[in-house]
């Protein structure tokens, strides 16, 4: 039976979560339960996802943290590097998308520009997960190791997630060919005001240049 779920917005890491669970023997499925195509999430799928065989690891888990009924994990990632993921899709939030629909459905990204929206989405998206998962956690924390076996393990029921993360390699970033900024510099401060949030520090001085390699 299900036990938890994991969301948090796109890019932020939750594809690296579902492999780690099923390498430590936690089972987990990605967006499957929570789909596209959900819109609402009642008694009947709180009963539902109980009794599923996987956990759930799905952005689209996220408007409905506060009625599945489990405890949640809520993924966080540097503002900065997200957004310009996001950006890299090449996916206009406008666009005729299922996660344009989605997320469009559920949060109202607002701005001028295509990369004010995906700002305005990382911003709204994040308080939607944090308002109420049961732990907010960002993945640098995870990367660095210091988040503790003891702190997910009253959710994901066993030990092994820090350290399989850590290890697990990560290629999503590199499937996607990111090698440049696409944040206007505009936009920088504001991701970074909005990254204190959630502990991350503020990079004000910080060149494209030095972005880019962080990225």
């Amino acid at each position: 039976m299900a036990d938890f779920v994991a969301t948090g917005t796109g890019r932020c890491g939750t594809a690296h979560l579902f492999r780690v669970l099923n390498q430590v023997g936690v089972p987990a499925t990605h967006e499957t339960f929570f789909g596209f195509d959900r819109r609402t999430f009642g008694a009947g799928d709180r009963d539902a996802y109980r009794a599923a065989s996987h956990n759930d690891v799905s952005l689209m888990a996220a408007p409905f943290l506060n009625t599945v009924g489990v405890p949640s994990i809520h993924l966080v990632r540097d503002p900065i590097q997200c957004v310009n993921s996001l950006l890299h899709l090449r996916i206009p939030l406008s666009a005729d998308h299922e996660l344009c629909h989605f997320i469009n459905h559920f949060v109202t990204p607002e701005g001028d520009s295509d990369e004010e929206r995906w700002v305005d989405y990382w911003e709204k998206w994040n308080r939607l997960c944090a308002r109420a998962a049961t732990m907010t956690i960002r993945i640098e924390a995870l990367s660095a190791g210091e988040v503790r076996d003891e702190d997910l393990e009253p959710i994901v029921g066993t030990r092994g997630v820090v350290a399989t993360w850590r290890e697990l390699g990560v290629t999503t970033n590199r499937y996607h060919q990111i090698t440049d900024v696409r944040i206007p510099p505009a936009l920088i401060p504001r991701l970074e005001r909005a990254g204190m949030e959630y502990g991350y520090s503020p990079r004000a001085a910080e060149s494209a240049d030095r972005l880019r390699q962080a990225i």
